[in-house]
């Protein structure tokens, strides 16, 4: 990948707003924050903003108290990070719209390619994959920026585990543990531990998954009874679905989360032979082939039977 022109563009910028998207994750925050703390070490002024609260597991991040802390009239440069559409960016879209330049850094193969300047890699494992190549690039990874980017990659990547991954996501992760970034308890924070609250909320709602078409297909939900039964709430569902992914013969798990009044959100994982992004784009959402997600609004019942459609025409 070239990264000059992007390169050019961070040099010529002064004041950078940096964008993560909606319901932030490791991926998103990870290389929105190194990205944050690289341009401020390269002499700019760095401006970051994300819509929801950087909760749960992510919360440990270092640099997230400098979230929508401060904002300008225009910027010189704006940069959407891992967000596949400018709909991600929530109302912080305006953020975007002040700049004079524009762009755009992800690995969203639905990423409609919206910016001035688009580096985006439909093959990378996580955007914080392209993310350390770019700072790698500019000479300014150090072992904060570093830890933060390994974070977006264990996440994204299922912990190196997905189909995603590839020589260059590894070549990625090379680069950052030349820093004593302490990997090992970064890869046991996000996909080892979880708090005794989350393995009540997991146990609870993987007990009441059912199963459909000889068990090839998984839905597991989340109520609002259940976050208040468990003292947990939707930051405490990342990863769950796995657990049904990982069953022989499941071909697509879906975990249907209750975010208010008949409003879900969605998240797809599917097995090799089935593209969840295919199904998102559906409802409007996207993603990637094996892991994706969608809003979706109506009675409960009713949305089981329209994801079930959904996944039964794209699975035939």
């Amino acid at each position: 990948m070239n990264f000059q022109e992007a390169i050019s563009e961070i040099k010529r910028a002064n004041t950078i707003a940096i964008i993560s998207h909606i319901n932030p994750d490791g991926d998103t925050v990870g290389s929105s924050l190194a990205i944050y703390k690289a341009v401020e070490m390269y002499g700019k002024k760095p401006y970051i903003f994300c819509d929801d609260p950087i909760a749960g597991k992510i919360s440990v991040l270092e640099g997230k108290e400098n979230y929508n802390k401060e904002t300008l009239k225009k910027y010189d440069l704006a940069i959407a990070v891992d967000c596949a559409d400018m709909e991600r960016m929530g109302a912080s879209i305006s953020e975007f719209r002040k700049a004079r330049r524009k762009m755009v850094i992800d690995h969203h193969k639905t990423n409609c390619r919206y910016g001035d300047i688009n580096l985006l890699d439909i093959n990378s494992a996580a955007t914080a994959q392209v993310t350390t190549f770019l700072l790698d690039e500019l000479g300014l990874l150090n072992e904060s920026i570093a830890r933060l980017l390994y974070s977006g990659l264990v996440t994204d990547s299922g912990g190196f585990s997905f189909s995603s991954v590839t020589a260059d996501t590894m070549k990625a992760a090379s680069i950052l543990l030349k820093f004593d970034i302490k990997a090992h308890e970064i890869c046991e924070h996000f996909m080892k531990k979880i708090k005794y609250d989350v393995y009540r909320l997991k146990s609870k709602v993987l007990n009441n998954a059912k199963f459909y078409d000889n068990n090839t297909i998984g839905i597991i939900t989340f109520t609002q009874k259940d976050f208040a039964e468990t003292n947990t709430d939707t930051t405490c569902t990342e990863g769950i679905i796995t657990n049904i992914i990982n069953i022989i013969g499941v071909k697509v798990a879906v975990a249907i989360s209750e975010v208010g009044k008949m409003n879900y959100k969605v998240s797809i994982r599917t097995g090799e032979d089935v593209d969840s992004s295919k199904i998102a784009l559906m409802f409007g959402g996207g993603g990637h082939k094996n892991a994706a997600g969608l809003r979706i609004n109506g009675f409960y019942e009713d949305v089981v039977e329209k994801l079930l459609k959904a996944v039964r025409d794209e699975i035939c």
